[in-house]
């Protein structure tokens, strides 16, 4: 057995016919920080967060800052020197250490790096990293930081509920990209990325939406997850206005044939079901512009 991954990634590679693939893409994980990625990480301004609340619920969040506001301290530990909203889905035990799941990504670069590990949520987050590895560069919409002089990290209010509203509804039916969180179980976690045109979300009903899973690296870190804990969370961005909308909930992969074949491109489904929304308005004080999208888009 590939002790680099657990069994429901195991198993869902092995599905997926993919598994020599992923044993070999496997040897880009490592527990150390490169000097590559030391200095990749000294120009990044945003990142994105996976984490459980008290109740054992996933939610994605995301943390920015100037430049360089994620430090390396050694080969294993890294300093992120941002602070949760008091509203944030994840800002209720600041300082217990967490099982985290980290995706630093850079949009206008089409870079991203994943980092699986624990972390102290405290005014920063110490975290220690276990899994280190970049991804491809597919499906990221090329979007870069807009200036804003009169920006204001100041929460205008906070919205939690059951399901989504129309207006929400509306959101993730036109959203270009999201982030999920994932966890195994074991409790470890995982933040990944989420990329496609205009539409390729598709809402079913305020409880319930449905997304395609495109080819990527074949080592299935989320949907392996999935498979063998199905609590998930996933996290869009207003990029205009800086909003945030978070959902928690149970997800679960489609491998019909058929029902993929409605998604372009798509090589399986996964089905979520929310459990809870929020939804916070102004939540950051940095804005992005749209440049274009991912030439890989189906």
């Amino acid at each position: 057995m590939n002790d680099v991954f657990h069994q429901g990634e195991l198993s869902v590679q092995n599905l997926a016919g993919e598994g020599a693939v992923a044993a070999q893409n496997s040897k880009m994980i490592s527990s150390h920080f490169s000097n590559g990625i030391v200095k990749f990480l000294q120009t990044q301004q945003f990142a994105v967060l996976s984490s459980t609340d008290r109740n054992g619920n996933v939610w994605v969040t995301f943390l920015t800052g100037q430049p360089g506001f994620a430090e390396v301290l050694d080969e294993q530990r890294l300093a992120i020197r941002a602070e949760l909203l008091e509203a944030d889905p994840l800002a209720e035990e600041p300082e217990k250490e967490k099982q985290i799941g980290l995706l630093i990504i850079d949009t206008n670069r089409r870079i991203r790096l994943r980092i699986n590990g624990t972390a102290k949520m405290d005014k920063e987050f110490m975290v220690t990293a276990q899994q280190i590895y970049g991804n491809c560069p597919k499906y990221i919409q090329k979007r870069s930081f807009r200036p804003e002089k009169d920006a204001s990290r100041l929460l205008k209010s906070a919205q939690r509920n059951e399901a989504l509203s129309q207006r929400q509804q509306d959101w993730i039916a036109h959203a270009d990209t999201f982030y999920i969180g994932s966890m195994n179980d074991k409790g470890e976690m995982d933040a990944s990325h989420r990329g496609g045109n205009p539409g390729f979300i598709h809402v079913l009903d305020a409880k319930t939406i449905l997304f395609p899973d495109y080819f990527g690296n074949s080592m299935f870190n989320t949907l392996g997850n999935i498979y063998s804990n199905p609590r998930s969370g996933l996290l869009f961005i207003n990029y205009e206005h800086g909003h945030s909308l978070h959902l928690t909930g149970l997800a679960e992969i489609i491998w019909d044939e058929d029902e993929s074949s409605v998604f372009p491109g798509a090589e399986r489904l996964v089905r979520f079901e929310i459990s809870e929304v929020v939804q916070l308005e102004n939540a950051n004080d940095l804005r992005w512009e749209d440049t274009e999208l991912s030439p890989y888009n189906p």
